[in-house]
C-alpha cells in the first residue's frame, strides 16, 4: 500500500493479493499449472490457444527469477540437480519450464523445509531427466572425440 500511495505500483495491491491468494492456494489446478509453464517454456504463447499471453522479455525475465529463486533456499542446488527454471508455491504446486522444450507440473502436498513440494521435486526432476529437458545438458557432435581424463 505503501508503493502505491507513492504511485510506485501501477495496480491495486489488495486486488492483486486477492488474485494470487486465489490462484496459488484455492482455484489452481495441475492442468492450470502445466499451461503456465508450457506458455512459459514457449516464450509466453499459450500452447492451448496459440495467444501470445506473455510479453516475450517478460517470460524471459520471469523464467531468470524463477532460476534464481523459484525455489526459495534450494533454488541452486534444484538448478545443478535438474538443469530447469522452477518455483513452488505453498499449498504444493510445482512447475518446470524447459525454454524453447516443454513445461511440466505438480501438485503434491506435502512441502518439504523450504517450503516446496517434496513429490513434486521427485517427479518433475525424473521427467526432465527421461525427456532431456536439462537446459545445461548438451549432447555431443557428431564424431566428437571423447574428454581427456587429464
Amino acid at each position: 500500500r505503501l508503493l502505491y500511495a507513492h504511485d510506485r505500483l501501477y495496480f491495486d495491491p489488495i486486488a492483486i493479493a486477492d488474485l494470487y491468494t486465489k490462484m496459488s492456494t484455492l482455484e489452481l489446478t495441475a492442468k492450470d499449472l502445466s499451461v503456465m509453464a508450457s506458455t512459459l517454456a514457449n516464450g509466453g504463447v499459450n500452447p492451448v490457444t496459440g495467444d501470445r499471453v506473455v510479453d516475450p522479455l517478460t517470460c524471459q525475465h520471469t523464467l531468470a527469477v524463477m532460476t534464481t529463486s523459484g525455489l526459495y533456499e534450494t533454488s541452486g542446488e534444484w538448478l545443478f540437480d535438474v538443469g530447469v527454471p522452477g518455483k513452488s508455491g505453498v499449498a504444493g504446486g510445482m512447475i518446470a519450464a524447459a525454454p524453447g522444450k516443454g513445461g511440466l507440473a505438480a501438485f503434491a502436498p506435502p512441502l518439504d523445509a523450504a517450503g516446496n513440494s517434496v513429490r513434486g521435486q521427485l517427479v518433475i526432476k525424473y521427467l526432465s531427466e527421461e525427456l532431456g529437458l536439462n537446459v545445461f545438458a548438451s549432447a555431443a557432435a557428431a564424431g566428437a572425440r571423447p574428454a581427456s581424463g587429464a
